[in-house]
């Protein structure tokens, strides 16, 4: 019985050990079976509440992250994406500066250049204007058609060449646009003193020599000076874009090489690794990597070659036979003018230094051009240097006897040497036919030079031609071709 009663006060005791749910308080009993959806001691901060509920999941997902990249399967995928990455920042930086420099060089084609030329075709036509009219005003009697008709193009030459020049220039190029400006506004006065100079002559009147005097002096110190200046710039500037141009592209082709060693390096870590010394698709990328830096730099090469070299030694003769011809249309100017003051002073001298700057420039072009193969085959250009040799020495002979007629006052035998431009048979030639003939080989000689230019500018641009297309689609293959190759060695860890 004793037994009975202490077993069933063991129950009792055992009972209210444990109360019944509905004698208790019910978040006291059994939570730990229960899914905890907030905190057991709610955080009553707002910034912690927010910093919680804003940044677990994105620490949770980092951690995840981390701890797979800590893996060799996160370890393969990282450094397929850092070579995906370095691939696709140097293809796509070589492209776009590739495609910019072949706009850059067609730029300079089409509008750089033809501006140079036009400034060059205004300094020329305004000299070759005075020139005609000086050499017209001082024929007997009245002006021949034919020397009207010269002068009349060489000024309309030179106002279509100046609305050129500032048409090809840009909305910064405010020197240009000023000194355009200030030749068309003084051509139309120039011009206005050689009509009234014309006029005089016609009646006979003394103040006509004042007249074209005056016209001159505007042309040469004024007008010319000018032209000489916006020459200059614009001549100076397609040197400096065509240099600029052709220089190799350093930063980019760095990138490329950098982008090779990074997947020669991802493959030897990859070997070490896998134990396999060859992975196809990183070669296959390697390889295709490498042939865009030797296709880049063969078109490089070949546009520092044709653009900077060559160019530089045919933009020189271009610019010595310009100055040169400019400088022999003012001695013919300032020999004809010697007729009208009946001065023949400092002549020589003059035309001494010409001479030998046109004879420097005719050396400097010979030099730079290519000679011919067979002896008795001469190209044009070098028949066209040979004529101006003789033209040259031709109008040195006839210039002297035109000085010593005029110092001997002998105006008629100087007029006759000065003015006649087509001699008699058997007659030797005069100044004025002299100075044509040079004139025309000149003009030839610079024609071909500017060809010449011209034709290595297009071979830079041809150069550049589908490099930035080639590159691009160079670097998506590589890239396609890594992932393939890494394909396989995560496909083991599966």
């Amino acid at each position: 019985m004793t037994g009975h009663r202490d077993a069933q006060r063991d129950v009792q005791l055992k009972d209210e050990d444990f109360p019944s749910p509905e004698s208790t308080d019910p978040g006291s009993h059994d939570h730990w079976l229960d899914e905890v959806t907030e905190p057991s001691n709610p955080v009553f901060n707002p910034a912690t509440q927010f910093a919680l509920s804003t940044f677990s999941g994105p620490v949770r997902l980092l951690r995840r992250i981390w701890n797979f990249m800590t893996t060799t399967p996160g370890r393969m995928f990282a450094i397929t994406v850092a070579l995906s990455v370095a691939l696709a920042a140097a293809g796509v930086s070589m492209s776009n500066s590739s495609a910019e420099r072949q706009d850059d060089l067609d730029r300079l084609l089409t509008i750089t250049e033809p501006t140079a030329n036009a400034a060059h075709n205004l300094y020329t036509s305004l000299s070759l204007a005075d020139t005609v009219a000086s050499t017209g005003f001082v024929q007997g009697g009245v002006e021949s058609s034919q020397s009207r008709q010269k002068y009349n193009e060489a000024i309309d030459r030179a106002a279509v060449a100046a609305t050129q020049a500032v048409q090809g220039a840009g909305t910064a190029d405010h020197e240009i646009r000023q000194l355009v400006q200030f030749i068309q506004r003084e051509l139309p006065v120039y011009t206005g003193m050689v009509e009234n100079a014309r006029a005089n002559h016609r009646m006979s009147n003394a103040v006509s020599a004042a007249y074209m005097s005056n016209a001159s002096a505007i042309m040469r110190e004024e007008i010319l000076p000018a032209a000489s200046r916006l020459y200059s710039i614009t001549s100076s500037r397609v040197a400096d874009e065509q240099r600029s141009l052709t220089s190799p592209q350093w930063v980019p082709l760095s990138g490329l090489f950098a982008a090779v060693f990074f997947l020669l390096l991802a493959q030897w870590w990859l070997w070490r690794v896998t134990r396999r010394r060859l992975n196809r698709g990183f070669v296959t990328a390697t390889s295709l990597m490498t042939l865009a830096i030797f296709w880049v730099s063969i078109a490089n090469i070949a546009t520092w070659s044709a653009g900077s070299q060559a160019f530089e030694e045919a933009s020189s003769p271009w610019s010595s036979l310009t100055t040169s011809r400019i400088a022999a249309q003012q001695a013919r100017t300032t020999e004809t003018l010697a007729l009208v003051r009946r001065d023949s002073e400092d002549q020589s001298v003059s035309f001494v230094q010409v001479e030998s700057s046109i004879r420097e420039a005719l050396d400097e072009f010979e030099a730079t051009t290519p000679a011919s193969t067979e002896p008795d085959d001469l190209t044009s250009t070098q028949l066209a240097i040979n004529s101006a040799r003789e033209a040259l020495d031709a109008w040195s002979v006839s210039h002297e006897e035109f000085v010593s007629a005029l110092r001997s006052g002998r105006y008629d035998d100087a007029l006759h040497i000065a003015t006649a431009a087509n001699p008699d048979p058997g007659e030797e030639a005069t100044a004025a036919s002299a100075f044509n003939s040079l004139d025309n080989a000149l003009t030839k000689l610079i024609a071909d030079s500017r060809e010449t230019m011209r034709a290595y500018i297009l071979e830079g641009l041809a150069a550049m031609t589908f490099v930035a297309s080639a590159v691009m689609m160079l670097t998506v293959l590589a890239l396609f071709a890594v992932w393939l190759g890494i394909r396989p060695r995560l496909q083991e860890y599966l």
